[in-house]
């Protein structure tokens, strides 16, 4: 009995001092589900990137959803906000960028500035730059225009203020769709390294198709990152996304 007593003893020892060894050398790696989902998006398992960016906000309620939804998957994203609205809303804007979203310009009217005068294209950009700064206080790098619509003086306007104009490569029209299975479907179809997604702020539809969206392109080896990140983090871009 007491042989058998001995031999489980040493038996145990040596398994304790093998699992000691495996930890040290990294064969067993202990996980926690406690672990920051932002890891993940250091992992190699996700070497695709791809920035969410949603126009038009800010908007009471939508926002403080959206910015809630991201929270819980640990998301950053690009907000291209309207300067009227971040005028009515500024505790929103400040919201956006403590919980570290990119604040960005998308024009103080959500005027088509192909269609108006060089003035008023300078105030639409400058206006709604100082509202977003005078918040924040950062510096907005990027601008996108309202229905994507520019020409050569939108450009150099935006050019003079230093910030460089984002369009999108992913455009699941959620800003006229209803059905949020079909704006998943649409991202799904259109996601690419390098994308850029266009969403819209105060959608219903959009804030439910959210959580899949993001779980979805986790599962397709994508992380999420914002523009100025995509844009200074190296790999392929999308030239058609970007103008200077």
């Amino acid at each position: 009995m007491f042989k058998i007593n001995f031999h489980l003893v040493i038996y145990r020892y040596e398994m304790v001092v093998a699992l000691i060894v495996l930890l040290l050398t990294g064969s067993i790696v202990v996980s926690s589900k406690d672990r920051p989902q932002d890891l993940a998006d250091q992992n190699p398992r996700y070497p695709y990137k791809i920035a969410l960016t949603f126009d038009d906000g800010p908007h009471p309620d939508f926002t403080d959803r959206l910015v809630s939804a991201l929270r819980r998957d640990n998301v950053k994203a690009t907000f291209f906000i309207v300067g009227k609205q971040g005028m009515e809303y500024p505790m929103l804007i400040k919201e956006l960028s403590m919980a570290g979203h990119e604040v960005e310009v998308h024009g103080f009217t959500h005027v088509n500035l192909t269609k108006i005068s060089d003035d008023k294209i300078e105030k639409e950009l400058s206006l709604t730059r100082a509202v977003i700064e005078d918040i924040t206080g950062k510096k907005c790098l990027y601008f996108r225009p309202p229905g994507g619509n520019y020409d050569a003086r939108v450009l150099k306007y935006a050019g003079a203020v230093g910030q460089g104009m984002v369009l999108w490569s992913v455009f699941p029209k959620d800003h006229d769709e209803g059905d949020s299975e079909l704006i998943i479907q649409k991202v799904f179809a259109q996601a690419s390294d390098g994308g850029v997604v266009l969403l819209h702020s105060g959608r219903e539809p959009t804030l439910k198709a959210l959580p899949v969206i993001i779980a979805r392109l986790r599962e397709m080896g994508f992380q999420f990152v914002t523009v100025e990140q995509l844009r200074t983090g190296g790999g392929p871009q999308n030239q058609l996304v970007w103008r200077k």
